[in-house]
């Protein structure tokens, strides 16, 4: 999940502890119904600690000192409290969630898949390494998609319609919006008057 070109996005529709919790940790995006819900790890009440990635991916949403006492505590957190630590991304109406998590999945899927792979394995994996071996993960991952089919159309559309206009072309009117929303930066038209 943390390094496919796939995106996820956990639509958590009532309490997940445990390992309903861990498979949103790996998550690229969390929602949350709202109500009397609770995201986090029981499992030291269990006897044991968390084994399907808490102890690695929780550190990393929220820091390494909340996460521990959270899950030396078992304390689950409130959605509101997941969502002021940055542990889940959304509070949603239950009747609207699966939708808003469907239009978040195909608002980041509209970017160019190669380019979503090589962000989650900089990020997932290049996040554990040194500060020089994840520099150089990323850099390793730049320099292969540049030469891509994809890339190239959307650079080489960029570069031709930006020197015709004289600027950027995100920095024309409701340029950096379509963008954002379309999914590159290839799509972005010139304002005709």
């Amino acid at each position: 999940m943390t390094t496919s070109s796939t995106v996820f996005v956990a639509a958590i529709n009532g309490s997940a502890l445990g390992l309903g919790a861990e498979i949103s940790w790996a998550s690229d995006l969390r929602l949350m119904a709202e109500g009397d819900y609770v995201i986090g790890h029981l499992e030291v009440l269990l006897g044991f600690g968390p084994g399907a990635g808490g102890t690695q991916r929780l550190p990393r949403l929220i820091g390494s000192h909340r996460a521990l006492v959270a899950m030396l505590e078992g304390r689950p957190f409130s959605a509101e409290d997941a969502l002021a630590i940055g542990a889940i991304d959304e509070i949603v109406p239950s009747d609207q969630l699966i939708a808003r998590a469907i239009e978040r999945g195909k608002y980041l899927a509209a970017r160019p898949p190669k380019a979503i792979a090589a962000i989650k394995r900089a990020v997932n994996v290049g996040g554990s390494l040194s500060m020089a071996e994840g520099l150089h993960l990323e850099r390793a991952e730049f320099l292969a998609l540049l030469p891509e089919r994809q890339a190239q159309s959307i650079m080489s559309h960029y570069v031709r319609d930006t020197a015709s206009v004289g600027e950027l072309l995100v920095y024309q009117p409701g340029g950096y919006a379509a963008a954002l929303q379309n999914g590159d930066a290839a799509v972005v038209t010139t304002k005709t008057d």
